[in-house]
């Protein structure tokens, strides 16, 4: 009985979408993308976790995305000027908000620090970390209150322009702390440094942030508000159905797959 009434509701959902993909006309975008593996990524299964899931939610509402990628520190901002028609993976700030529209959000992310094995840093409060050498990627955010102590002046962070140079930086005892998602961190590390460099580098076991990921979409857009409509309808729709976890799990299978054959 239960099985029936599941395939009840999904024939219904898949019959609601046709109707509404026949009613909608095609809208065309393109969306800046950068590397975060696994969650995106040129050279992974469906441009990665995030870039599949956001594809096939814009697909279900009619809605055809190309990405283009971009060095991390200007992919955001291609989205920003108009560039390009958005981009996604983006937490919300204020500033942000000036020049882009957030969908609902898509998934969140892990934040933690990574450290030394040798050098481990211990704090209660994030202004504990004041005397610490951090790390940051130009371009990213690391939540409110990271964004607040460094405008105040109790942090002091380093930018570098990408992740893997800030995670060299922290290898090599040049930093003390970098934080990124616990995944993406963790991943970045096999595929740019040796097994033993990788075993001088571990994360923190706590997050200090999940942080929610959002599609963001050019504010002056003429078709910006309907392209956010039409997105968390298909997110919507890919909850209901179950295909989200599907879609996440077969990606991620095939991502990691890939690793263990180079």
């Amino acid at each position: 009985m239960r099985l029936l009434t599941r395939l009840i509701m999904w024939l219904s959902l898949l019959t609601l979408a046709m109707s509404c993909r026949a009613e909608q006309p095609e809208i065309s975008i393109v969306l800046s993308n950068q590397e975060y593996p696994p969650y995106m990524g040129q050279s992974m299964a469906g441009d990665g976790l995030m870039s599949r899931v956001v594809s096939e939610a814009f697909r279900l509402q009619n809605v055809k995305v190309r990405y283009v990628f971009y060095p991390n520190n200007r992919t955001l901002q291609s989205a920003r000027t108009g560039a390009v028609d958005g981009s996604l993976g983006w937490a919300i700030t204020p500033e942000r908000q000036k020049d882009l529209l957030y969908t609902d959000p898509v998934m969140s992310l892990r934040m933690v620090f990574f450290q030394r094995a040798d050098h481990p840093v211990a704090w209660k409060h994030m202004r504990d970390l004041a005397s610490r050498r951090i790390g940051i990627t130009s371009g990213n955010t690391y939540s409110e209150e990271f964004s607040r102590l460094q405008a105040a002046g109790v942090l002091h962070p380093e930018a570098s322009p990408d992740d893997v140079s800030n995670l060299r930086k922290l290898q090599a005892g040049h930093l003390d702390l970098f934080p990124i998602d616990s995944e993406v961190g963790a991943l970045l590390m096999v595929q740019n440094f040796r097994p033993d460099q990788r075993a001088q580098v571990v994360a923190q076991p706590e997050p200090f942030w999940t942080a929610p990921m959002h599609v963001v979409i050019w504010r002056r857009h003429p078709l910006g508000a309907e392209l956010v409509r039409r997105f968390n309808l298909g997110l919507k729709q890919l909850h209901a159905s179950g295909k989200f976890n599907q879609l996440v799990e077969e990606t991620r299978n095939e991502i990691y797959l890939s690793l263990d054959h180079n």
